[in-house]
């Protein structure tokens, strides 16, 4: 498993625009994952726990974001970006 930076963009309180590098750990993103998928799948038919799954992985990201950001309020970010490429590294795809 990897550690991947992706580039946000931030507003900092006087209105400037600025691009931090964030980190994203794909074990932790796949524990997040395992941890809320088979609860997905035994309390939603497949077709909606999809959905579901893909609110939780995007759940992830926000969520480390708002930790490595703290006031600030990240703006711009490739979410799919993301997911697709944390998914590939658990899949060993990378």
């Amino acid at each position: 498993m990897s550690q991947f930076n992706f580039t946000v963009s931030y507003l900092d309180a006087n209105g400037q625009k600025h691009d931090q590098e964030i980190y994203l750990d794909s074990q932790d993103y796949k524990r997040h994952y395992e941890q809320n998928y088979s609860t997905l799948m035994q309390n939603y038919p497949p077709d909606q726990a999809e959905k579901h799954i893909l609110a939780t992985k995007k759940h992830y990201i926000e969520e480390t974001l708002a930790h490595q950001f703290g006031s600030h309020t990240a703006l711009e970010y490739d979410v799919a970006e993301m997911i697709d490429t944390l998914d590939r590294d658990i899949k060993g795809a990378l």
